[in-house]
């Protein structure tokens, strides 16, 4: 058998050609993995962020709602105080009144 030089050529050039072919196809395979891989990382992390974010803005909304809840709270008890404080003058300047009233002592405006 003699040997053909032209068909070891073919055969090594149509190898070689296959080979590269084949990895290419292999490199083209696993980057589109690593593309869907960094895709789904992102999507994960936008949606934690998201997520995230609304609870943040959750938590911000509820301690803004109890401090003016507090306020109106201190609000409250700071009337109440001056209520108490307004009822005991009140009383006080009754007695005064009382007072003056039994012993005979008229302030001058009444003449």
């Amino acid at each position: 058998m003699k040997f053909d030089i032209t068909l070891f050529t073919f055969l090594l050039s149509l190898t070689v050609a296959l080979s590269g072919w084949f990895a290419r196809w292999r490199d083209k395979l696993k980057f589109e993995k690593q593309q869907d891989a960094l895709e789904r990382q992102q999507a994960i992390q936008k949606a934690e962020a998201a997520a995230e974010k609304k609870v943040n803005d959750t938590r911000n909304f509820n301690h803004l709602v109890n401090n003016q809840l507090q306020i109106s709270d201190g609000i409250a008890i700071g009337f109440k105080d001056l209520e108490k404080m307004v009822r005991d003058l009140t009383k006080e300047t009754l007695e005064i009144k009382a007072y003056l009233i039994r012993y005979g002592v008229a302030p001058e405006t009444q003449k």
